[in-house]
C-alpha cells in the first residue's frame, strides 16, 4: 500500500522547488534564506527545520544536477551491442547534453554546477569520483575484452576527464552551442582513438 507523503516531506520539496527557481534566476550568491522562505510561502524558521543551511539547501540542488548527469552518462554505458570505444563516446556525448540541458533552466542554472559556493564546489567534488569510477568501468571492461589498452584504469580515467575538461562547466557554457558537436566529434577522433588495442 502506498504511504501518503508526510507534511514535512512536502514542506522539504517545496523549499527545495522554491530554491531552485530563485538560484536558476539569481545565483548562490544573491540569494538568501528570507528569499527562499518567501518563495516558498513559509516562514524563515520553517526553512531551518528541514535545513540547516543555505549551503544545505544548495548542496540537495547542486547534488540533483550532477546526478541527473551521471544518470544520462549510466544509461548511455548501459546500451548494450557496442564497441568499448562507441560505449566511451556515448557516455561522453551524453555527459556534454545533460549539462548543456542543466544550464537551460534560467540565466544562473549553470551556477548551480560551476561557481565559488561551497555547496556547489562539495557536489562537483562528489561527481568527479562517480564520474571517474563510471568511465573505468567501461575502460576496464573494454581491457578484459581486448578491444582497449589501459595498462592503468586509474590514470586513463583520470587523463580522459582531463582532456575533457573543456566540455565541462564554465568552459562548456562559453563555447557556441552550435560548435560543440564538431569540436566534440574532433576530441574523439583524437584522444579515444588512442585507447584501441592495436592489432
Amino acid at each position: 500500500m502506498d504511504r501518503e507523503p508526510s507534511a514535512g516531506s512536502e514542506r522539504r520539496q517545496r523549499i527545495l522547488n522554491a530554491t531552485e527557481r530563485l538560484l536558476d534566476r539569481y545565483g548562490p550568491g544573491k540569494t538568501t534564506i528570507a528569499d527562499i522562505a518567501r518563495e516558498a510561502e513559509v516562514a524563515v524558521g520553517t526553512v531551518y527545520l528541514e535545513f540547516d543551511s543555505k549551503d544545505a539547501i544548495i548542496l540537495a540542488i547542486s547534488g540533483a544536477r550532477y546526478e541527473g548527469v551521471l544518470d544520462a552518462m549510466r544509461l548511455a554505458a548501459s546500451q548494450p551491442g557496442c564497441s568499448a570505444r562507441a560505449r566511451l563516446e556515448d557516455v561522453l556525448d551524453a555527459r556534454v547534453e545533460a549539462f548543456l540541458a542543466a544550464a537551460e533552466a534560467g540565466g544562473h542554472a549553470g551556477d548551480l554546477l560551476h561557481c565559488q559556493s561551497r555547496a556547489v564546489q562539495a557536489a562537483h567534488e562528489r561527481f568527479l569520483g562517480e564520474e571517474r569510477a563510471l568511465l573505468g568501468s567501461l575502460l576496464r571492461e573494454g581491457a578484459s575484452t581486448g578491444e582497449l589498452d589501459v595498462p592503468d584504469v586509474e590514470l586513463a580515467a583520470s587523463t580522459l576527464l582531463r582532456a575533457y575538461m573543456s566540455f565541462s562547466p564554465p568552459w562548456l557554457f562559453k563555447t557556441p552551442r552550435d560548435a560543440i558537436p564538431g569540436q566534440l566529434a574532433a576530441m574523439h577522433a583524437l584522444v579515444l582513438h588512442g585507447l584501441v588495442r592495436r592489432p
